[in-house]
């Protein structure tokens, strides 16, 4: 079987916060040799250990390339590299504890070898689905590996981003190996953990699965890293083997249906004007034919390129910028919905003139429209997570001051001063007695509710519906302040403080509210009396919920201090459980550098004790 042609690109960048880069790379297309490391241990070493270690493995491969076999030569250059940068490390008290990850790719005819040890990851390309090759060697990865934590709990625990195998903790490292037998159109790529950590997965597939070469790709993979925040340096190799056999219909749809769309741009933008895109409360600082350039233009223009590249990569940026502006700025989601919508019955109408010409290229049209449109939704969706994940993470922060402020207050014998479990609500205003026609209005809507049970309710809750309507219709007759309190107490009677207690209450009484509100609208009174029934209907259902509300809180007030005193003395337990975790890390840092791992540890197998633990930066996780 003939090898396939090969085609690649890699580089590197220090990304948008680090100012030093220690990532390396070897792209050397003669020996077959690609490669990405990651260097550990600050601006003074870290790039050190990844440029000697890259060196070591690029020389030990060109010097005994005919000699070996690939996997034998490509595990052998990593421990060779391990050990010189080991030796350095012991060499310079300045630069101990320097290491560096390693994901290597030695391609050998049809077959591509790839071995890594650390946290940078290979992935295959095959069938435009993305597959990771490699497992990350860190302590958490291992935890879930062994069933010692379950795989949600990762993203959560303290040690995800502590590396449990590097190159130079010891002179021998454990490398995992594995081989992967090529087919035409096949796509690998190699990185660092800046490219994952920042970039959004859906955008790396949509990148990696595009027509462009691999030079372009690698540009646009970290220019997505630097767009997602860029906190890490970030490197990529891409490699392409041959070519795949393009179906049919997407070479259709990159030139012919490309083309149509192309060439009803102009359509599309009025057909967007039409459906008053440009009242859209994201674009009320521009004009009318600006709005509707800038933002029908660009996602016509982001369309046509994904058609012709056969990706999704234009329209995710889009949205992804389009979400990030509008969000950014304090806007709500409605808006950017109702945007999004819009975009799409402009499409539709396009579509439409498009399928009375040509219907079958129309349906391959709006089939890829379609997946444009998903593309779009959940970009904004990836937004929408990454502000909710900033939230919680300054809610926890708020907490941890608060927690910390109030421990401060009590070892200071300060007085403890509870706050209300509810908002503040005004005490209910004295109502007049209703007029004559109003009352009378009131009684006819009390007579119609009553006789419209709760819809989908048992006989128990029928009884609970009808007590509510007539407590109801008291206090928007009442005259006093406090027959809302006292209704709301008969309404409460004994009730337990769960969900089988509590929800059927207010159920009737949102049942009741509804069908009395119905009652006094379906009146033949003039509409100024039935305004005033309705102002003193809704006034009543107000003051019950609110007085229940307060009976509730009333209720739980000695479950509440139990929990307080549950949350005090949690906090004190997380404090000791942190202290605790500083004291492991520690120890486990010292381990790295003394403990051997045991003899039967090899390739794929992971060691007892994690060697050449190291704490990383922080960041998400590519899944």
């Amino acid at each position: 079987m003939s090898a396939l042609s090969i085609k690649s690109a890699g580089n590197t960048h220090q990304g948008s916060v680090r100012e030093h880069n220690e990532d390396a790379l070897i792209v050397d297309p003669k020996w077959g040799l690609y490669a990405v490391l990651d260097g550990m241990g600050g601006a003074s070493s870290g790039d050190v250990a990844a440029n000697k270690a890259r060196d070591v493995i690029h020389e030990y491969v060109r010097a005994r390339r005919s000699a070996m076999q690939p996997r034998a030569l490509l595990e052998a250059a990593i421990n060779a590299a391990s050990a010189a940068v080991h030796a350095e490390a012991q060499r310079r008290k300045d630069r101990r504890g320097m290491g560096t990850t390693v994901v290597a790719c030695l391609i050998d005819g049809r077959r591509a070898t790839v071995a890594h040890v650390g946290d940078s990851r290979a992935y295959l390309l095959r069938d435009r689905h993305l597959h990771r090759l490699t497992a990350d060697h860190t302590i958490v990865a291992e935890l879930v590996a062994r069933g010692a934590i379950a795989p949600e709990e990762a993203d959560r625990h303290a040690y995800k981003n502590v590396l449990s195998r590097n190159l130079g903790a010891k002179p021998v490292a454990a490398v995992d190996v594995s081989e992967v037998e090529l087919q035409p159109g096949d796509r690998l790529m190699l990185c660092s953990d800046g490219l994952y950590g920042y970039a959004p997965a859906e955008a790396v597939h949509h990148l990696v699965a595009s027509t462009d070469p691999p030079g372009e790709i690698v540009r646009d993979l970290i220019e997505a890293a630097l767009r997602g925040g860029g906190g890490d340096n970030v490197t990529a190799i891409v490699i392409e083997a041959g070519v795949a056999v393009v179906p049919r219909a997407t070479l259709v749809l990159r030139t012919t249906g490309a083309g149509a769309w192309w060439a009803r741009r102009d359509r599309f933008l009025a057909a967007a004007h039409s459906g008053a895109l440009h009242r859209s409360p994201l674009c009320a600082l521009l004009a009318a034919d600006e709005a509707i350039s800038l933002v029908a233009g660009n996602f016509a223009d982001a369309v046509y390129h994904d058609l012709e590249k056969a990706t999704g990569v234009n329209v995710w940026t889009y949205a992804e910028n389009l979400a990030q502006g509008w969000l950014g700025q304090g806007g709500a989601w409605p808006p950017l919905r109702d945007l999004l919508d819009g975009l799409a019955r402009a499409a539709d109408q396009v579509l439409g003139e498009l399928r009375r010409e040509d219907e079958g290229l129309a349906d391959l049209v709006a089939l890829a429209v379609a997946r444009s449109m998903v593309t779009a939704e959940t970009a904004v969706g990836g937004v929408l997570a990454e502000r909710l994940r900033s939230i919680e993470t300054a809610l926890v922060k708020v907490e941890a001051e608060r927690s910390e402020r109030h421990r401060a207050s009590s070892h200071s014998g300060a007085r403890f001063v509870d706050s209300p479990t509810v908002p503040y609500m005004r005490a209910p205003v004295p109502i007049d007695v209703p007029a004559p026609d109003v009352a009378a209005v009131l009684e006819s809507a009390r007579r119609r509710a009553q006789a419209r049970p709760a819809a989908g309710s048992g006989a128990g809750d029928r009884a609970l519906y009808t007590r509510a309507v007539d407590h109801a219709h008291k206090v928007a007759q009442a005259s006093g302040a406090n027959d809302a309190a006292l209704a709301a107490r008969e309404l409460w009677d004994v009730r337990t403080l769960d969900e089988a207690g509590v929800t059927p209450l207010f159920d009737a009484l949102d049942h009741a509210r509804a069908a009395h509100v119905e009652g006094v609208r379906l009146s033949s009174s003039p509409p100024a009396v039935r305004a005033a029934a309705l102002r003193r209907v809704a006034a009543a259902y107000q003051q019950l919920s609110a007085g229940i509300a307060s009976l509730v809180v009333e209720s739980v007030a000695p479950a509440a201090e139990q929990l307080r005193e549950v949350v005090r003395e949690t906090a004190r337990l997380r404090a000791e459980v942190s202290k605790n975790e500083a004291q492991i890390a520690e120890l486990e840092r010292a381990l790295a550098t003394v403990v051997d791992p045991p003899e039967t540890v090899r390739d794929d197998r992971k060691p007892s004790v994690p060697p050449g633990s190291r704490r990383r930066t922080p960041k998400e996780t590519l899944r």
